[in-house]
């Protein structure tokens, strides 16, 4: 009432206001009591001015009253006793402004205290006028409900009737785009409820309140075009979508995407590649420049150059998690191994270090254990099955991959579920959720699952192939460890994979171990822990493997198609650098660093207790195990075979003598030459060479810019000893300071094939350019036309393109004509933008469906006189045209005549196939729904009202 009361003052001020300049020392002025501000004089204000003011005091006024409605709301939805600290207060939900509905959906789905991100970036979304915004933070940080909350908010929760789109959402995968889906529903579900209705307003049914609330449209690859069309042409809200699909419905249905107002680039690093490009050019430039475009993702540059082609407008930038990067939960494992013993060794860490049980997919496809049947204790059983720890995620390289670990894990008795990105989308919903649902203990997916996906309860990640970049790592790690709760990350490193670990190991600034003293898992998220696995178990795995082969005839087969395709995959990841390479091969020759073959000893997590306490005594006993493998190997005797049992002066024990004083002699001149370069380098003050040296306390304790520096001594491939007359105080280095940070965030770092081919490309004088206009120039013969064309084959019948409106040129099957026929089909019309919703539109979102007034009358064909039949139609005719059947001669029945049948009703029938008159219930019940649809078809409102 207090609004309303203000409202009606400032509109009777406003009205005031407007008349006659003459009585303006009549009017009185209210708006500085109500705005607690001094009014300004008025020769210096402007109407302008004025309704900057009135919209100002109504923002202030709604949020002001949002955020007391949503602290009551938030007190009855949980009780005043049931509150934590920091849900009410500043910096909490309900202190934003935000709906008291909206609120109430994020109390019961028990988002309570907004993340880091949220709290930056929801206020400034919210702000007005509207502001672009680039989100950074690690995953699983709450960037999802960060641009949902503000994008219900902006919309009202409620359907607008005007015909267009208001939001866009864009997504790289389909699994992320469903999960985005159900996200906003779950936040804009009850916002219809409790509205209050103003006097005067015309009271609406359940139904009409319904169908108020927010439209949604999904459109992704792999789904059928015809429910597609139905989505767009039944008026969304908000398009969640991945570029591609998207593009070919825009140019299909030649879409108008000027009514966008808000548009989200989720995982933009990702949508910004080479991939995508085509399509979000074309997308970008179908969108109104007035909108507030969004980008998040978990790795993004400091920069926004990379980004300048999404048309961003001074942009904010909320970049939290920057010196992080992964989560602090997160506790890492890598593990050296070959490249034949992968299978192995992944079936050892299922086994004995996550601890994965056995289990057939028959009890998950079963009736027992499916949603919605059974109860008591086989739904408990379901539920407790539904939040185990050992959910496993495994990334492989390619689907060949991923095909043959799922036949060869299921062949050892897991139940697992498998995704990749040609698999088709029916298959891939069904996948994700009996993992989701805890029906498959295993997950075995591509990159495709590595973007945005939250599975619950999952806890561990294994890379099966380690990724080719920083960026792809933390968007696999990212997987687990979210919202606050522990996880483990498992990686098999080979020795090619070897400077990939090393450019991690540069970007997460954090040292290589390959020993650990003392107990506790703190270890592991602190430093990149290394080892190999333990010999005899590999041994018996391998064997174990060699009996699936004959259990399952098609394992090799399998196997030989996903080696043919690790080669293809070698060969077009991008490389890593210069450096790590040189320093993965030191690592290599040190044989120190706990890399296979190297006789280190097991990777010390096999010696962790699985309660958490001290396992220093076995890491102890095996630390001396090592020790004495090392004395053992190291172990040089004092003569020779050419020596033992040789007395006097034979030839032999003369030879080898002169030959062991000779490299006794060498090993002196190194050593001393090696001694002479540290006393020089210490006394010039250069702390990189020692670095260079490779010194394993200085490699294990380094920051990042040590690190970096060492790095730079190796890539010079020179070792000088000369001063170093360098300042610190006044030396600006040519080098960024977190070089390496930004290196691993970027999205050009060798990631496609395509771009490394760019960087080697050798142009001749402009010769190709020269080459393809020439092309365009020439005349050649088109064989389907018969004729010949100028161009390189554009326009004609073969390589059809259209023209979109930035001037690029898409291939033809984007129009394929297939919209026009639905269109025809379903008797739909796709209406312009700003337009109102036809009723057709209404209706079929409502109980009644669509209906239609069939008007033309076509005349019956005449009768053919030569027909059989002729005479009997036409008395049949007669008989319809006489009233009461007069004029008609009555029946009369032929007797005399044998065969001779009576005229009647029943005539000529038997007793049995005569009709019975009595109706059944099935009868009644259609005549009477046949009675129905024509008085509804007839009662409806005319065209033109009448006057009352």
């Amino acid at each position: 009432m207090v609004s309303q009361k203000r409202r009606l003052s400032l509109s009777e001020s406003s009205v005031s206001s407007a008349a006659d300049q003459n009585d303006s020392d009549l009017d009185v002025d209210i708006s500085s009591a109500l705005t607690s501000k001094k009014r300004k004089t008025v020769a210096h204000r402007s109407a302008d001015e004025d309704e900057d003011d009135l919209q100002e005091l109504i923002r202030d006024s709604i949020a002001k009253r949002d955020v007391k409605e949503g602290t009551e709301m938030l007190k009855k939805t949980k009780g005043k006793s049931k509150i934590l600290k920091g849900e009410v207060g500043g910096g909490s939900f309900q202190s934003m402004g935000l709906h008291p509905w909206l609120l109430r959906s994020l109390t019961l789905q028990g988002f309570r205290i907004p993340t880091p991100i949220q709290r930056l970036a929801i206020p400034a979304l919210l702000a007005n006028p509207p502001r672009d915004l680039v989100g950074m933070a690690r995953t699983g940080s709450g960037k999802s409900l960060a641009y949902m909350i503000p994008l219900i908010q902006r919309l009202g929760g409620r359907h607008s009737s005007t015909f267009g789109a208001r939001a866009l959402i864009l997504l790289p995968t389909r699994e992320l785009a469903l999960q985005i889906l159900k996200v906003g529903k779950e936040l804009a579900r009850g916002w219809h409820a409790g509205e209050g209705d103003h006097a005067g307003d015309d009271k609406t049914s359940d139904d009409a309140k319904k169908s108020q609330s927010l439209r949604w449209s999904l459109i992704v690859g792999g789904e059928g075009l015809d429910e597609q069309f139905e989505m767009i042409t039944n008026n969304p809200d908000i398009i969640i979508a991945t570029p591609g699909r998207l593009l070919h419905l825009i140019v299909e249905m030649n879409l108008d995407l000027k009514s966008i107002q808000y548009v989200v680039f989720d995982e933009a690093d990702r949508l910004f590649e080479m991939g995508f490009e085509t399509a979000l050019n074309e997308i970008i430039h179908r969108l109104p420049v007035a909108r507030q475009t969004l980008l998040f993702s978990a790795t993004l540059p400091k920069s926004l150059v990379e980004f300048a082609k999404a048309g961003l407008q001074s942009p904010k930038l909320v970049r939290l998690d920057a010196e992080t990067k992964i989560s602090t939960d997160l506790k890492m494992a890598f593990f050296s191994v070959t490249q034949a013993e992968k299978d192995a060794c992944l079936l050892i860490l299922l086994r004995d270090i996550i601890g994965v049980p056995l289990g057939s997919q028959k009890s998950a496809d079963g009736a027992d254990v499916s949603e919605g049947k059974g109860k008591g204790k086989l739904k408990a059983k379901s539920t407790d099955h539904q939040t185990a720890p050992h959910q496993t995620l495994v990334f492989a390289a390619t689907k060949h991959h991923v095909e043959y670990l799922t036949n060869m894990l299921s062949t050892t008795g897991y139940a697992v579920s498998h995704i990749y990105g040609s698999l088709d989308q029916t298959a891939r919903s069904q996948q994700m959720e009996q993992f989701r649902r805890g029906y498959t203990n295993i997950l075995v997916v591509t990159d495709v699952a590595a973007r945005g996906i939250d599975i619950p309860v999952l806890e561990n990640v294994v890379n099966y192939d380690f990724p080719h970049g920083a960026r792809v790592f933390v968007h696999r790690v990212g997987r687990t460890a979210r919202a606050g709760r522990q996880g483990w990350a498992w990686s098999f490193v080979t020795n090619p994979e070897l400077p990939y670990l090393l450019d991690l190991q540069l970007f997460l600034g954090r040292p290589i171990k390959s020993e650990i003293t003392g107990g506790g898992d703190q270890v592991y998220t602190e430093t990149l822990v290394l080892g190999p696995f333990e010999r005899d178990k590999i041994d018996e795995e391998a064997d174990f493997i060699k009996k699936l082969d004959e259990k399952n005839h098609n394992l090799p087969t399998l196997r030989d198609v996903m080696r043919k395709g690790h080669g293809l995959y070698e060969r077009s990841k991008g490389k890593a650098s210069q450096a790590s390479y040189k320093r993965a091969k030191e690592m290599m020759k040190e044989g120190k660093w706990g890399l296979v073959g190297s006789g280190s000893g097991a990777h010390p997590i096999f010696f962790r207790r699985k309660d958490g306490g001290d396992a220093s005594a076995k890491i102890l006993e095996e630390a001396r195990r090592n020790a004495l493998l090392r004395a053992v190997n190291s172990f040089r005797p004092s003569e020779t075979v050419l020596e033992i049992g040789a007395r006097g002066n034979a030839e032999t024990s003369t030879l080898m003598k002169q030959r062991r004083k000779a490299l006794t002699k060498a090993a002196q001149r190194a050593a001393a030459a090696s001694t002479s370069a540290a006393a020089a380098s210490a006394q010039g003050g250069d702390e990189d060479e020692d670095a260079a040296h490779g010194s394993d306390v200085d490699m294990e304790m380094a920051d990042e810019a040590d690190i970096e520096a060492v790095f730079d001594v190796f890539g010079n491939g020179k070792k000088t000893t000369r001063t170093n007359f360098r300042d610190s105080e006044f030396y600006m280095s040519h080098f960024q300071k977190d070089a390496n940070t930004e290196k691993g965030y970027s999205l050009r770092d060798g990631a496609t094939f395509a771009e490394q081919a760019q960087t080697v490309t050798f142009d001749l004088a402009g010769d190709e350019g020269a080459a393809q206009e020439r092309k365009r120039r020439e005349m050649h013969w088109d064989k389907k036309k018969k004729k010949f064309v100028k161009g390189t084959g554009e326009g004609a019948d073969n390589v059809k393109m259209v023209r979109t409106e930035s001037g690029a040129k898409l291939p033809a099957t984007y129009r394929s004509g297939r919209f026009d026929e639905w269109k025809a089909k379903s008797r739909v019309s796709l209406p312009k933008v700003g337009e109102q919703e036809s009723e057709g539109i209404q209706r079929r979102n409502g109980p009644g469906g669509r209906k239609y007034k069939h008007n033309q009358v076509v005349a019956a064909k005449p009768l053919d006189k030569l027909h059989n039949s002729y005479d009997r139609k036409v008395r049949q005719q007669k008989k319809k045209e006489s009233p009461d059947g007069e004029g008609q001669p009555p029946p009369t029945a032929k007797s005399g005549k044998k065969g001779s049948a009576t005229r009647g009703r029943n005539a000529g029938k038997s007793v049995g196939r005569v009709k019975n008159e009595l109706k059944t219930v099935d009868q009644i019940r259609k005549a009477r729904k046949v009675v129905e649809n024509k008085r509804a078809k007839n009662a409806r409102a005319p065209r033109k009202k009448g006057r009352r």
